[in-house]
């Protein structure tokens, strides 16, 4: 049996560095399609991968969790 050669090109990328955990931003594509492979390393190895077709949707959603930690935050810093 053959093995298929998968092939991804890289179109973009970027870290950032948070307490003890370095997060990747890696915009891809690969025989499927482009995507957003999220990835974070702290001791372990995780990630997540997000067609393009659902990024806004996944951004939205992002946004509203994170105006909830916000609001939790300004609250918490008031009392």
């Amino acid at each position: 049996m053959e093995r298929m050669e998968r092939t991804e090109k890289e179109h973009a990328s970027k870290h950032v560095d948070i307490e003890s955990k370095r997060f990747f931003f890696d915009v891809k594509e690969n025989d499927k399609g482009k995507y957003l492979r999220i990835t974070e390393l702290s001791g372990g190895r995780s990630c997540i991968v997000i067609p393009l077709g659902g990024i806004s949707l996944f951004k939205e959603r992002l946004g509203e969790g994170i105006d909830e930690v916000e609001q939790l935050i300004a609250a918490h810093t008031i009392m």
